[in-house]
């Protein structure tokens, strides 16, 4: 099991959360070196784009850029928008980030949610999303194992292709993709790829805590129809929470952002800006939870299936980059150590 950091990098513009981009993106980078002295063994960055916060657009100068000051941690995003991106350059440019930290980059990817502006912005036609995805992952294989190729399809129309250099990586960077439904396990289990559990903010917006060991059931069983393992697949999940010894304080100090970051994610989907206050979150009183009360939850929620990767969120809105490095430092001093037995460790 190898445990990560997962950061949207948002920053938003009221004077109680912003920071100079300057400082957000340097303090991030300490942060991260700090935490792979810690034992944290991979980051990861969503991507989106247009959102007023500055929701990173694109992980890649991050992740090179992580590569750069960091010798050991995993490199990926969680996920690359797949129709945001014209294949073949996605493709150069992981395999130059997989060159650079060598050999470190996770690729995980996908189509996305269907959020119009994104589409509109970009100028591509959103009804034809899921084709894009599928036709665009194509395309990055052959880059990644081809010498030279063309391609017709229903989107590109490619000749001549020479994709070098290729990455270190063979036959290519691990990949993953969501697999949220019966539909995709069975696509990623065909053809080899890992989970992706893209949207896991589950402790904030899922009434069943219960809801992993169901979907690891179904994973497992997809598996083994197609004659592979979770070694081979392994499945990654995140987590929105944080140790520390004085929950109480710690919301009444941090609950603003929290409710600044559901709504944010509300608003990405079209949804009401529901709740109105940080208490009527669902699980919010686990957002914050002491040592021994993180052990109690993980221990109820992974015992008989744990994940292969599991992602902390890096920060909330208003949290310094020194309250984090806290919370996190806790989480490996006193909670990891305790979940051993789980296949955690």
């Amino acid at each position: 099991m190898k445990l990560g950091i997962i950061s949207d990098l948002r920053n938003p513009e009221e004077p109680r959360f912003h920071r100079s981009w300057v400082e957000h993106y340097s303090g991030f980078l300490d942060l991260v070196v700090q935490l792979e002295g810690l034992g944290f063994e991979e980051v990861v960055f969503p991507e989106h784009h247009f959102e007023p916060d500055g929701y990173i657009p694109n992980p890649i100068p991050m992740m090179t850029a992580v590569a750069a000051k960091t010798e050991k941690m995993l490199i990926g995003a969680d996920l690359f928008r797949l129709p945001d991106w014209h294949p073949v350059r996605l493709a150069e440019d992981v395999a130059m980030v997989d060159i650079l930290s060598n050999g470190r980059v996770l690729f995980k990817a996908g189509a996305g949610g269907l959020y119009p502006p994104v589409s509109d912005g970009l100028g591509w036609d959103p009804r034809r999303q899921l084709s894009r995805s599928t036709e665009s992952m194509k395309i990055i294989l052959k880059c990644w194992t081809e010498e030279v190729f063309d391609w017709k399809g229903s989107h590109y129309k490619l000749k001549g292709v020479r994709a070098n250099p290729k990455p270190v990586q063979k036959p290519h960077p691990p990949i993953f993709m969501p697999a949220m439904n019966p539909k995709s396990m069975e696509r990623n289990a065909r053809e080899g790829y890992g989970a992706a559990m893209a949207g896991g903010r589950w402790t904030l917006e899922r009434d069943d805590l219960g809801w992993w060991k169901g979907w690891h059931r179904e994973w497992v069983g997809a598996l083994a129809r197609h004659g592979r393992t979770t070694k081979e697949c392994p499945a990654s999940v995140f987590m929105n929470f944080f140790c520390t010894d004085d929950p109480e304080r710690t919301w009444a100090k941090h609950r603003e952002g929290i409710l600044y970051v559901t709504h944010a994610y509300a608003a990405l989907r079209s949804e009401p800006l529901l709740p109105n206050t940080p208490e009527e979150l669902p699980h919010w009183d686990k957002v914050f939870l002491t040592p021994d009360q993180m052990v109690k939850l993980l221990r109820e929620l992974f015992d008989g299936a744990p994940p292969d990767h599991l992602l902390l969120w890096d920060a909330t809105p208003g949290m310094t980059y020194e309250e984090s490095f806290e919370s996190h430092k806790m989480f490996i001093e006193r909670v990891w150590p305790h979940l051993t037995d789980l296949g955690l460790s």
